[in-house]
């Protein structure tokens, strides 16, 4: 039954890639996609200014660390097995990478679905892993990111196996640092994809106090901590050689981190309007002194807006987490409107924006209708309502966008698969029940 339901998932997701044309012409998978092609072809993890902004060129260029480099050396790693040119002779994308690339997301995502119905299994049963990992594969949301060169499908590969690990793995193997180290590699691992992978460290801490005890939970988290920390230190002492700088993932966190504390912040994505000795936020990607100086600063600057504004941090607040889960149909502008083609026909296009929304829309109703069927005092249970706490505060504290939302939908799939199997399963004890009672009251009658 896995097996069908992992083939349906790689299906329909492989259907997706080839039907739609989408071309990393701007913004972030633009920016990941070239510098994933500079690395292949020999010039490093550089990246050097296009005619517009994130407009990365194919070529030799500074080095940088703007963001994660997880997903760039993957696409890098991809090329060089499969032997493909990274670059044509005019020093322009080919085809074979970008399909490959696309190819790649689907093959990640379809992998996802033996862990969530590994994880689906482990906290509840069987069924529920089966149910929770067919939401998943044909979840039309999930489907739809996959053309799009976002590290999403990596990364939530990442971290669904380590939550997976988390909760599964110190049962079944005789010494409890093993699985302790394997959690922190692929912390390590999924934080070098996205920044947000550091919060599964509190998802670890609060689960192992719940589960075990504070003691315990201190200890197992230093462990996995310094198997993250293992795997992390390489690209840090390499920033700290190239940028000259204490840099430990990327410094876009700077960014980040300021554009959710700063005067002009609404609580999602944006450049901030204040320069740091005359040059913006958004120019600091191709010079690595500015891309340094504005990290430092702008942490400073969001530090220190978050600490003498509290009421406006309560309102930012509000709009962080509105942002974080008001809408699933962005997707649609990722695909056809950000430098792509448009998805033919156009009558298609304009239903897939309600679509997103409404599938999104029930599928978090049922996961949160479904929490008084199946939350306990259980440690394996509660994890999935930690995840999604501990998400949204991390977002909290840097800023919202619908698109950060995405990891989540392995936990809503498992929460709604267990709330309808376990509803399903009271509304037949009920019914049963009431036959039986109706029969016996019928055979008394007569």
């Amino acid at each position: 039954a896995l097996g069908a339901i992992f083939l349906i998932g790689l299906a329909l997701r492989l259907t997706w890639v080839f039907y739609t044309d989408t071309i990393p012409l701007g913004g972030d998978p633009h920016w990941y996609y070239v510098v994933a092609i500079n690395l292949a072809e020999g010039f490093g993890f550089v990246s050097n200014s296009g005619p517009s902004l994130l407009g990365a060129q194919v070529g030799p260029g500074e080095p940088t660390a703007f963001w994660p480099p997880g997903y760039s050396f993957v696409l890098a790693g991809l090329w060089k097995v499969l032997g493909i040119d990274a670059a044509s002779d005019a020093g322009l994308p080919s085809g074979a990478t970008l399909t490959s690339a696309k190819v790649l997301n689907a093959v990640l995502g379809a992998l996802t679905i033996p862990f969530v119905y590994a994880l689906g299994r482990r906290i509840f049963d069987r069924r529920v892993g089966l149910l929770g990992a067919g939401l998943f594969a044909i979840f039309p949301n999930a489907i739809a990111w996959t053309p799009v060169l976002f590290p999403e499908q990596l990364f939530v590969l990442l971290f669904v196996a380590a939550l997976w690990v988390l909760v599964a793995v110190p049962t079944a193997l005789g010494r409890p640092w093993v699985p302790l180290v394997v959690f922190g590699v692929l912390v390590g691992l999924a934080t070098l994809t996205r920044g947000q992978g550091a919060v599964l460290v509190p998802i670890a801490l609060v689960y192992w106090l719940t589960r075990a005890g504070w003691r315990p939970a201190v200890t197992s988290t230093a462990i996995a901590l310094l198997a993250a920390a293992a795997v992390i230190a390489p690209w840090t002492v390499r920033n700290g050689v190239q940028l000259n700088a204490f840099v430990p993932i990327s410094t876009n966190s700077g960014a980040a981190l300021r554009a959710g504390h700063a005067p002009d912040s609404t609580g999602t994505t944006m450049w901030t309007r204040d320069r740091i000795d005359g040059f913006r936020m958004d120019e600091s990607l191709y010079r690595p002194d500015w891309e340094v100086q504005g990290y430092r600063e702008y942490t400073n600057r969001a530090i220190g807006y978050a600490l003498t504004h509290p009421l406006r941090e309560l309102s930012l607040a509000r709009s962080k987490v509105y942002h974080m889960f008001r809408s699933d149909s962005d997707v649609v502008t990722w695909l056809a409107r950000f430098g792509s083609a448009p998805i033919e026909p156009k009558a298609l296009e304009d239903a897939l924006e309600p679509l997103f929304d409404y599938a999104y829309y029930a599928l978090l109703f049922v996961a949160l209708a479904s929490v008084p069927f199946w939350l306990r005092r259980n440690a394996d249970r509660q994890l999935l309502v930690s995840v999604v706490l501990l998400w949204t505060l991390f977002h909290i504290l840097f800023l919202g966008e619908p698109r950060y939302h995405v990891p989540l939908y392995p936990v809503f799939s498992i929460a709604a698969a267990a709330g309808v199997w376990l509803a399903g399963e009271r509304s037949l004890a009920l019914w049963r029940r009431w036959r039986a009672g109706d029969a016996s009251g019928s055979t008394g009658a007569g």
